[in-house]
């Protein structure tokens, strides 16, 4: 699957994309730190939202947070919206989801499976390249193709972090599909 490196830098972006607390400084900051090793022209963008996390107060980063992906449905963090809507289809997807992070002994925790916190979080344990490209390849790089756009429209900090994202998975992805999913330590 995905190399040790590549396995903690998702990891790392999906700390960086949670709900923001006192520790997102210092989360940001350190995924910014080990783009720097592999993928240098990706830890400037991310290390600006470090720098703009650092002159926020916790109270404004949790409102854009909220407005940026809970209350804006083009940039909602939820995967399975993005490609279903609220419809039936997108509750089979859950279901699949959890039934393949029960296979590999990985939980969602308290959200729901589809949340790009969760499959990144599922990546970097993840030994399963027959479910983890596609996962990649159908589901989470398509939304943040759309997620990316939006962001960038309306000039959102989180943008920052969401295009290195991006980048990132393209460049572990295409990595993936040369290797047939075996992992480059």
């Amino acid at each position: 699957m995905l190399s040790q490196e590549n396995k903690q830098l998702c990891e790392l972006f999906a700390d960086a994309l949670d709900y923001p607390d006192i520790g997102l400084p210092r989360t940001v900051h350190n995924c910014a730190l080990h783009l720097q090793d592999s993928f240098s022209d990706l830890a400037k963008p991310v290390q600006a939202f470090a720098d703009f996390v650092n002159n926020q107060s916790l109270e404004s980063l949790e409102e854009l947070y909220t407005q940026t992906f809970d209350i804006t449905p083009a940039t909602s963090l939820y995967l399975g919206y993005h490609l279903f809507g609220e419809t039936p289809k997108r509750s089979e997807f859950l279901v699949q989801l959890t039934e393949a992070y029960k296979a590999h002994s990985f939980s969602s925790g308290i959200e729901l499976a589809d949340h790009l916190g969760v499959m990144l979080r599922f990546l970097s344990v993840s030994e399963d390249a027959g479910f983890g490209l596609p996962l990649l390849e159908e589901c989470i790089l398509p939304t943040l193709v759309k997620t990316e756009k939006e962001l960038e429209k309306t000039k959102n900090p989180y943008g920052l972090v969401v295009a290195p994202l991006l980048k990132f998975l393209r460049q572990a992805t295409g990595q993936l599909a040369k290797t047939g999913g075996a992992a480059n330590a």
